[in-house]
């Protein structure tokens, strides 16, 4: 897959300030608000600045689906997700969604489920684009993007590993690699840990 290490549209998204700047690294660490410390020190694999840790509390939500039914984060409770946000006109978006759904489909059956959350866009133009480049998990509408802002991010596409006890762990701002042992050396120590149950 052809790299990009940019942000897309970040002026799209009405962002302002520079990536490097003090605000970016402190959402860079995550929310902090009701935070507990994860220690991913057991955690195989290395990214090489792939993907960074996630710190602090995992943003609860409800959004709707293409089907008009609401699904919430926590419908995924005992099973690792690959939460990504993106949008129809972002050219890095489109470029890994199908490496995207590789991945899925690789670890299915050893319980990873995709979820891809569209940015602020209408039922009637993502169903369009989903019907020419399907995308292999559940697709979900952030009509406002309210949900993308409390996740701190700062441009698309944005995607977050979240475990088996519905903890964000990982996250990545821009496109991934998803050949990358490190990513795939998360994935795989993700699908072993336990925690379910964990509320």
């Amino acid at each position: 897959m052809h790299r990009r290490h940019f942000l897309h549209a970040l002026g799209a998204l009405g962002t302002a300030g520079a990536l490097g700047g003090a605000s970016a690294q402190a959402l860079a660490a995550g929310p902090v608000d009701g935070a507990a410390e994860v220690d991913d020190s057991a955690l195989a694999g290395t990214s090489g600045g792939t993907l960074s840790t996630w710190r602090g509390a995992t943003p609860a939500f409800t959004l709707d689906g293409l089907d008009g039914r609401p699904h919430a984060l926590s419908e995924w409770r005992g099973r690792v997700v690959i939460l990504n946000f993106w949008a129809t006109w972002c050219g890095p978006c489109r470029e890994e969604i199908p490496a995207m759904g590789e991945v899925a489909r690789q670890y299915r059956q050893r319980g990873l489920a995709l979820v891809a959350v569209n940015y602020k866009e209408p039922l009637a133009t993502v169903k369009s684009f989903v019907d020419r480049l399907p995308i292999d998990g559940t697709v979900l509408l952030d009509v406002d993007g309210a949900v993308y802002k409390r996740f701190g991010s700062l441009g698309l596409p944005a995607t977050y590993l979240v475990d088996r006890a519905g903890n964000a762990r990982f996250w990545r701002m821009g496109e991934l690699e998803w050949s990358d042992a490190g990513l795939h050396g998360h994935i795989e120590a993700l699908l072993t840990q336990k925690g379910g149950t964990t509320a």
